[in-house]
């Protein structure tokens, strides 16, 4: 395909330079071709000064050449009628005329010729010898029936004279404006299908290579989104690899696309396209804060220019197209300033940058000129094949920075692998240290865990407690306030004994539940003091019957008490006269009236297990449910006795505790009504170590 390319290149070059030795060119309408031999290769650029004549269409007659026509005006080709004067004045941008020239050929020249017809703006038709040959859109005397187009022709004429009389028609309401901006060709028909076949090859294979170049790039942005320059530089490539596209050649003939407002369109939204993209290459390329506003001007520019060609029609927005051009001169300037200065420091990227940027700014400059009618020789935009050189460039400099990072990574992975070594074993070490720590943490957060669970719980019991407890207290006080009022009251002496009776019995029930109650919170705080001795069960059973037993006769409930064996153990005596009362209690309350209760010491002689308090009744009972958390549940549980008795619901829970702490052991067996029986085995000896009495 380069080898392709290259070959279409020289070969235009040799046709166009080895045909004529000088250049031609059309004099006050005429071209004078006698010199050429018949059979001789040539090929002419029809610049010059052409006859013009305005808001006239000359159509002639076939076989008839006129010589007594008088023009407004001799016309620059290429160039625009705008440009022309008339008495003294520039003729209007809008409107129609006619272009003439004639062609002198040699006496009975009759070799084929060909004509390579550029664009006009906006529309033309052309007749050879009077006979209308070929024609690009509809050129007409008005707006409503001029229809523009955009089509490059060739054709081939063969003459049957040795005078040829050329009249272009015309017209263009839709363009800021009209005529001739690129030149016409005529020569041998060989010569210039050869030119204008080897000109679309050239621009489509051009075109192709830089699209290749923008998915090249954009390819490699997309691996590397930090890096803005490999996508400005895609998107100029893209810009510049469609512009052949909608301008001249305008390839997009080739998919049968005429709609000529969509290719104006198209082609200016590509040239902003291009310098923006163009703008923010050269700030990434060379970075300055100031520059870098420069670009976002162009941004700005950019999106009022495409505004105003999405919005109004081509005869306003393309005035445009000189904004766009001071722009890329200032871009261009910027650049080349820049890798100026970097050449001078002889830094050999910044003297491949200035080469590049010189053939970009060559290219610029040359299709600025041609797009503007200033330039006779050149008939396509060339900086697209100018970017061609800018791509090899980037191309070189990707692969170089691609090398270096290459070997970059091979140092650091060398360097990497060094440090690993070294670091293995420290991390190794922090590794031990961290789980040992873990392990430290976690126990203490297990611990803190179990406590703070713990804590709640004992909150919670206590709450409930309290609210029970506020409930007992007022009970029993309110009721020795009320007996004391009426034994202040009382004048017969026969009820005042049993009035006191009320009193103590309020009394112990009042001391009884402070005595639970603050046992109970030593315990909660860990406070409780255990202090064992020798100490007599029976004697605290018995004592405690006889405090009990009035409460016992109210509900006409035996106590039966029995012994056997000695009732020695080794006991804090203060805690198991609680144990006991509040045993003896219970069972008191939830016996029914003219019911019984027994109570038993007896002393386990094999191996000195120790000494058993059993405290029977045969009252309502426990359902098993209750049984299996009676000791032990969190939740305080309170029931009412059979006489309508109330209770904290904390004395089995303190009672358990207090045995736990004497070192024995409580169990119960019950049915529901048939009674319970509690069973309590305390040590009856010292533990190793204390002597008996201490």
């Amino acid at each position: 395909m380069l080898r392709r390319t290259a070959s279409v290149l020289v070969s235009l070059f040799l046709v166009q330079g080895l045909v004529t030795s000088a250049p031609l060119r059309v004099d006050k309408g005429v071209l004078d071709l006698r010199h050429i031999e018949q059979g001789d290769m040539f090929s002419v650029k029809m610049n010059g000064e052409w006859e013009f004549y305005f808001s006239k269409f000359l159509y002639g007659e076939p076989g008839h050449i006129s010589d007594t026509l008088t023009p407004d005006c001799y016309g620059t080709v290429p160039g625009y009628w705008a440009e022309y004067s008339v008495d003294g004045k520039n003729l209007p941008r809008f409107g129609y005329g006619t272009y003439r020239a004639v062609i002198l050929l040699p006496d009975g020249y009759r070799d084929r010729l060909g004509f390579d017809m550029p664009v006009f703006d906006t529309s033309y038709e052309i007749a050879l010898n009077g006979i209308t040959t070929a024609r690009n859109g509809t050129p007409a005397r008005s707006r409503a029936e001029s229809i523009p187009a955009y089509e490059p022709l060739f054709f081939s004429y063969v003459p049957n004279n040795d005078t040829i009389e050329l009249l272009i028609r015309v017209s263009n309401y839709e363009h800021r404006r009209g005529g001739f901006w690129l030149p016409l060709k005529v020569g041998t028909f060989h010569t210039i299908q050869s030119n204008f076949t080897n000109q679309w090859f050239i621009s489509i294979a051009v075109t192709g290579m830089l699209f290749a170049a923008f998915i090249f790039f954009f390819t490699f942005y997309l691996y590397d989104r930090k890096n803005h320059k490999l996508l400005m530089f895609s998107l100029l490539a893209l810009s510049l690899a469609l512009r052949p596209f909608l301008s001249t050649p305008y390839l997009i003939s080739i998919v049968d696309v005429t709609n000529w407002n969509l290719i104006v369109k198209g082609e200016y939204i590509l040239l902003y396209l291009t310098v923006t993209s163009g703008a923010w290459l050269a700030y990434y390329i060379y970075p300055t804060s100031w520059f870098r506003k420069t670009a976002l001007a162009v941004d700005f520019a950019f999106l009022a220019g495409a505004i105003l060609v999405i919005s109004t029609p081509a005869y306003i927005f393309s005035y445009t197209v000189w904004i766009m051009q001071a722009l890329a001169i200032l871009v261009l300037m910027y650049a080349l300033v820049m890798s100026l200065r970097g050449l001078l420091k002889k830094n050999w990227i910044d003297i491949i940058y200035f080469a590049a940027i010189i053939a970009l700014g060559a290219g610029a400059i040359a299709d600025i000129m041609l797009s503007n009618g200033l330039e006779e020789n050149q008939q396509i935009y060339i900086l697209s094949f100018m970017m061609m050189v800018f791509v090899f460039v980037q191309a070189a400099l990707l692969i170089r920075e691609w090398v270096n990072s290459g070997r970059e990574r091979v140092k650091l992975a060398l360097q990497l692998e060094e440090l690993n070594r070294s670091l293995e074993d420290r991390v190794e070490e922090r590794t031990k240290e961290l789980k040992t720590k873990s392990m430290e943490l976690n126990a203490r957060n297990e611990q803190i865990a179990l406590q703070n669970k713990k804590l709640s719980e004992t909150i919670h019991l206590k709450n409930k407690v309290f609210s029970v407890i506020a409930h007992d207290l007022r009970s029993p006080v309110v009721n020795i306030l009320y007996t004391l009022h009426l034994l202040r009251e009382e004048k017969d002496g026969d009820k005042t004994e049993a009035m006191a009776n009320s009193c103590i019995q309020y009394s112990q029930m009042l001391i009884s539940l402070i005595e639970n109650m603050l046992v109970w919170g030593r315990e909660q705080e860990d406070m409780i003091r255990f202090a064992p001795s020798e100490n007599d069960l029976a004697d605290i059973v018995l004592t405690n019957i006889s405090i009990l037993k009035d409460s016992a006769d109210r509900k006409n409930i035996s106590l039966n008490f029995t012994q056997v064996g000695k009732a020695v153990g080794w006991i804090d005596r203060d805690l198991i006269d609680i144990v006991v009362r509040n045993l003896l209690s219970n069972a008191i309350k939830y016996t029914n009236p003219g019911g019984k209760v027994t109570i038993s010491v007896k002393e386990q002689e094999k191996n000195n297990a120790g000494v058993v308090i059993k405290i029977c009744d045969n009252g309502v009972g426990i359902s098993e449910e209750r049984q299996r958390k009676l000791f032990t549940g969190a939740e305080i549980d309170t029931t009412t006795g059979t006489d309508s008795e109330k209770g904290t619901g904390i004395g089995l829970k303190l009672v358990h505790e207090l045995v736990t702490i004497s070192k024995g052991t409580i169990s119960v067996e019950s049915k529901l009504e048939n009674g319970s029986c509690f069973t309590v085995s305390l040590p009856s000896a010292a533990p190793a170590g204390k002597a008996r009495g201490q």
